[in-house]
């Protein structure tokens, strides 16, 4: 992010300032594409917020296990949840708590920061080394790969194979749209696919 950041013309301080507070790498990643193709504040900011609707899901998944946690740990987690962070602490969610006090929202903090953490130095690193990496070292790569990473472990369950199936389908038909608006619809296809999926599950465990 902070090569490609740089590479658009944002300042520094701003490339490192986005990281620490809007701290959603796959939307500062596409909005810094974006920035790149000339687009629009608008196509941007729209871009922005269909990219992590996704959150909702995460958000409606961890509720049930952190509702309980005062108002100051619910809001840190929130800042904290991404992607990453949701595969992991999901994980450790699907375990039992174990005897005494369930503190399970210590390891979700502790995923949260650690990623956090890294985020930040990674930018920084990006901003400071990027210009000297050469061109010929093409390490977008590294982007799907993450993704693909924790999707191997979120597509054990019904609702999950059918959103990643759909939106991968979506992507491919829905490429040629112009701003990467593609990518858009299909993360809105996948969630909507995804919660169908989900719906009917649940009401063939209460039939059941």
């Amino acid at each position: 992010y902070g090569i490609g950041a740089l590479a658009v013309g944002m300042p520094v301080w701003l490339a490192q300032l986005t990281s620490m507070l809007v701290f959603a790498g796959a939307a500062q990643l596409v909005i810094v594409q974006m920035l790149g193709a000339a687009a629009g504040a608008l196509p941007i900011g729209l871009t922005a917020v269909l990219l992590n609707l996704r959150h909702l899901l995460y958000s409606a998944s961890v509720a049930e296990h952190v509702r309980h946690l005062p108002r100051r740990w619910r809001v840190l987690l929130a800042y904290l949840l991404t992607d990453e962070a949701y595969a992991v602490a999901i994980l450790r969610y699907a375990r039992p708590a174990g005897p005494g006090p369930d503190l399970r929202h210590w390891y979700f903090l502790g995923c949260g920061l650690t990623l956090w953490g890294c985020w930040q130095l990674s930018t920084a690193l990006g901003i400071a080394f990027g210009a000297r990496i050469p061109p010929e070292w093409d390490i977008d790569f590294a982007v799907p790969l993450t993704f693909i990473a924790l999707l191997t472990l979120l597509v054990k369950e019904r609702a999950g194979q059918a959103a990643a199936l759909v939106a991968a389908l979506a992507v491919l038909a829905l490429a040629a749209l112009p701003y990467r608006l593609g990518l858009v619809l299909a993360i809105v296809l996948g969630l909507l696919a995804g919660a169908a999926v989900a719906r009917r599950g649940e009401g063939g465990d209460e039939r059941g």
